[in-house]
């Protein structure tokens, strides 16, 4: 998984935490530095990249590790929505501590996108990291949607 410069095209930073295939990704439509994937071993990640850009902010494995292939933010930015390809969903409340951006948020994200570009010699998109597996976090709660 890559965050990519727009106008250039080229790959920024490359996430390697995941050991599997993640299906998607999508950015907290409130806080700037916020964003959640899923992949195909049943783990839904947030990261903040204003704290860390190599492990996710939180973390959890779903039930039954179902290959998850959507996710998705609440308008609101408080709830996380993860699906899996037999339609089964999972809404996750995310603490607001997590959910809700501070005022330097932004240039904390300016920040780390110059860094990334300094860096971005480093970067190689094929290298796979051992699957973490995650503790219980006080930033997530499940709640099944039948």
């Amino acid at each position: 998984m890559n965050v990519t410069h727009l106008e250039k095209g080229q790959p920024l930073h490359s996430f390697e935490h995941n050991s599997d295939y993640v299906f998607d990704v999508s950015w907290s439509p409130i806080h700037p530095a916020l964003f959640a994937c899923v992949d195909g071993l049943g783990n839904l990640d947030i990261w903040n990249l204003n704290c860390d850009s190599e492990l996710p902010t939180v973390g959890t494995l779903i039930d039954g590790s179902p290959a998850l292939n959507r996710v998705s933010w609440t308008h609101s930015g408080q709830q996380v929505a993860v699906g899996d390809s037999l339609g089964k969903i999972w809404l996750y409340d995310v603490g607001e501590q997590l959910a809700n951006p501070k005022a330097d948020d932004w240039p904390k994200l300016m920040e780390t996108l110059e860094e990334f570009q300094s860096n971005q010699s480093y970067i190689s998109g094929d290298i796979m990291s051992p699957q973490v597996s995650h503790p219980p976090s006080p930033y997530l709660s499940s709640t099944p949607v039948r």
